[in-house]
């Protein structure tokens, strides 16, 4: 799973990364091990206190995210949404929308696009 957001989207971010990640490793308990989750950021254009804030968040709250300073996953980011994509273990995109939350259904969805994948 890879879940990009713009810089100004954060917040939006961080809450829906930190939801989408500890509810998928509570369902996948067993095989959570089998699921990579990816965050990041795009960072074009941003200036050197927006990247020290970003950096001084990462880092007091232990978070894996990635800072696109280039701009090189930016393609299809909205401002106001996360984009998240899910990849088969081919590499191949079988899933992809924006949200601009995730709630209990979208979990349940994303949960269930995941176990069958890794039943396969």
């Amino acid at each position: 799973m890879i879940l990009g957001c713009d810089k100004l989207d954060l917040e939006l971010c961080r809450k829906a990364g930190r939801k989408l990640y500890w509810k998928m490793q509570n369902l996948l308990w067993k095989d959570a091990n089998k699921v990579q989750f990816i965050a990041y950021l795009d960072l074009r254009n941003s200036n050197s206190m927006i990247e020290k804030f970003i950096i001084d968040s990462k880092n007091k709250a232990y978070e894996s995210i990635y800072l696109d300073r280039k701009g090189e996953l930016a393609s299809g980011l909205k401002p106001d949404f996360v984009f998240l994509r899910i990849f088969n273990f081919q590499g191949k995109e079988i899933s992809k929308e924006h949200l601009s939350s995730i709630s209990d259904d979208d979990i349940q969805r994303i949960y269930e696009i995941l176990k069958k994948e890794i039943k396969n």
